[in-house]
Formats: C-alpha cells, structure tokens, sequence
C-alpha cells in the first residue's frame, strides 16, 4: 500500500518545479533557502531578489522574454524599498505578469495574524514561518 501524506497525496508523487524565485533581503535567508532547495534537487534555476521592486522588474524582465516565470516563489514580508505586501499588490494586478501558474508562499519570521490574514487577501499557496525545512518543502511539492 503507498503512503499518504497529511494532505492525501501519494508521497511518492512530487510536482516538478524547474524555476524557483526567492525575495528576501537577508543574504543568510537567500543562501538557506538555496541550498535546502538545491539539496532537494528542486529547481533548475533559483532566482534571488533583494526586495519585491527587484522582484517585480525580474519577473516582468522573464515575461517580457517570453520565458515561463517561476513555478514557485518563497517572498519575505518585511524588506526595504517594496515590501511583500506591495509587492503581492503590483505583481497580482499586473497586466504584464500571468502569475496562474505561480504558487506564491509567504515565507516570513512574522507570527502576526494580522500578517497572515492580509497575505490571505492575495492568491498566496501558504504562509510558511522561518525557516524553510526540508519537511515543509516535501510538504509544498505534493
């Protein structure tokens, strides 16, 4: 008999994710996250981003190549210049960006659920509290 997860999926069913985006203006975060992913053998190409403009001017500069934009983004909430919550704002109302094949997480040390029931607002896969584990991204991927 195959195992099943929490959410009912076959555990051995992992979705395939080739482009990955991280946003987070911690360095230590960015690397972490890369490496967990890396590790996992999760996406071909892992794109950072510093704060959410550098994001948003990223996945704009992606669509307007012609390239598929991420399957995944792991965003922070609280960054200098543009944060999460702007940045979930510009990039959901975006004529330029189809972001239907995007799952977005939260992906923040925030426990506020202030925090949580306005990123709820927006067509975010979850609200993830620091750090990423590799349980939580087996978890993300079935």
């Amino acid at each position: 008999m195959e195992e099943q997860s929490a959410v009912g999926v076959n555990s051995r069913e992992m979705q395939a994710v080739n482009t990955v985006l991280v946003v987070d203006d911690e360095d230590n975060w960015c690397f972490v996250i890369k490496r967990i992913l890396q590790k996992a053998g999760v996406g071909n190409q892992i794109w950072t981003a510093c704060n959410g403009l550098e994001a948003l001017e990223k996945l704009k500069t992606i669509s307007a190549t012609g390239e598929k934009l991420p399957e995944l983004i792991f965003l922070d909430l609280k960054m200098p210049v543009m944060d999460g919550f702007e940045f979930l704002k510009e990039a959901t109302q975006s004529v330029e960006l189809n972001l239907s094949q995007t799952r977005i997480f939260i992906l923040s040390s925030s426990s506020l659920s202030k925090d949580k029931e306005r990123a709820n607002a927006y067509p975010i896969a979850g609200f993830i509290s620091k750090p990423l584990t590799q349980d939580i991204l087996n978890d993300i991927l079935r």
